[in-house]
C-alpha cells in the first residue's frame, strides 16, 4: 500500500544549510497557516535511524526541493539514495521537482536537467543580489501555495420542493336572468280551462250611498 504524499522534502549539502535555512523561512507560513510538513535531515531526532527516517520522509513528499551545487552533485548518497525514487514518483505519482541552483554546478548533466529549475543555471543564487535571492525563494513559495491549496467541493444544487397540485373542483353555475329581459308570453287556455282571472279579494267593492 502507498503512502499519500502530503509533505515537502528539502535535499540539499550539509555546506549548503544556510540556503536551506534561507528557503525554510520563507516557506514557513504555509507551515502555519496550511500545516504543510517541510522536511529535511535536519529533523532527525538523536538515536533514530536516519536511513529509514529519509526513506520514510521520500514515500512521502509531495513536493521535492534540490539545493543544487557542486557539492549537491558530488554527494553519492544523494545521488544513490535520494534521487532515484524521486525521479520515479515525478514520473509515475505526479510528485513534483523544483530544483535551485544555488552556486555554480554542473546541472545541464545532472539527472535534473530535464527538468524546469527555479533559476538558470547561469544565474545561481551566490551571483545574485539579496533582493533577486529572495524573489527565487517567493516564487518557491507561490509555486507551495499553489499545490498546497486546499480544494474546496462545490455545492451542491438545491433541489426545488415537489409541486403539488390541487384537484380541480367542479362548480355549477346557476344562469340567472337578464335584468330587463322579456316576459315570456302566455299561453293560450287548455279547452275548458277558466281563463286565469282576478282573485275575489282583488275585485273593487262598491259601497252603496243612501240618498240624501
Amino acid at each position: 500500500m502507498k503512502t499519500a504524499r502530503t509533505s515537502v522534502f528539502i535535499s540539499y549539502s550539509h555546506v549548503d544549510s544556510h540556503w536551506r535555512e534561507m528557503l525554510t523561512i520563507h516557506l514557513h507560513p504555509l507551515v502555519r497557516d496550511q500545516q504543510v510538513q517541510i522536511w529535511s535531515d535536519r529533523d532527525i531526532h538523536k538515536g533514530e535511524r536516519w536511513q529509514d527516517r529519509i526513506r520514510r520522509q521520500l514515500a512521502q513528499a509531495k513536493v521535492a526541493i534540490f539545493l543544487v551545487s557542486a557539492d549537491f552533485l558530488a554527494s553519492d548518497f544523494i545521488h544513490a539514495e535520494e534521487l532515484p525514487p524521486l525521479l520515479v514518483a515525478a514520473e509515475q505519482e505526479g510528485a513534483i521537482l523544483l530544483s535551485i541552483i544555488v552556486r555554480p554546478c554542473a546541472f545541464r548533466d545532472s539527472p535534473l536537467s530535464s527538468l524546469q529549475a527555479m533559476n538558470s543555471p547561469s544565474q545561481p543564487l551566490s551571483g545574485m543580489s539579496k533582493t533577486q535571492r529572495e524573489r527565487v525563494m517567493l516564487s518557491v513559495y507561490e509555486e507551495l501555495r499553489e499545490v498546497f491549496k486546499p480544494q474546496h467541493c462545490p455545492a451542491e444544487p438545491a433541489v426545488p420542493p415537489p409541486v403539488v397540485t390541487q384537484p380541480k373542483v367542479k362548480t355549477t353555475e346557476t344562469t340567472l336572468p337578464k335584468t330587463g329581459a322579456k316576459p315570456l308570453p302566455k299561453s293560450d287556455p287548455e279547452p275548458g280551462e277558466k281563463p286565469p282571472g282576478k282573485k275575489p279579494s282583488d275585485r273593487p267593492t262598491t259601497r252603496r250611498t243612501k240618498n240624501k
